[in-house]
């Protein structure tokens, strides 16, 4: 079993590198792989908790674990279901 980071907080200020963009791009690439988990850290002001999770549901991904950390970010443990 592989668990992957990733990490949408942090984004440059082009429409091409919106936290969505690059969530969708990265769920993409890891569609062939071997990684069961991924932990995906993002900004709720970039992406709502529901919008994030409608993604992930709608790419095949269950929310396992939630949780809030120190700097106001979010972060959700999710896991391939197909």
């Amino acid at each position: 079993m592989q668990i992957k980071e990733l990490d949408l907080r942090n984004t440059p200020s082009s429409c091409t590198s919106h936290p969505v963009i690059r969530l969708m791009s990265i769920l993409e690439s890891l569609a062939g792989k071997d990684v069961d988990k991924i932990k995906v850290f993002f900004n709720e002001e970039d992406i709502p908790r529901g919008i994030m999770e409608f993604i992930l549901k709608k790419r095949g991904y269950l929310v396992e674990e939630e949780g809030k950390l120190e700097n106001g970010s979010l972060f959700f443990v999710v896991r391939r279901t197909r």
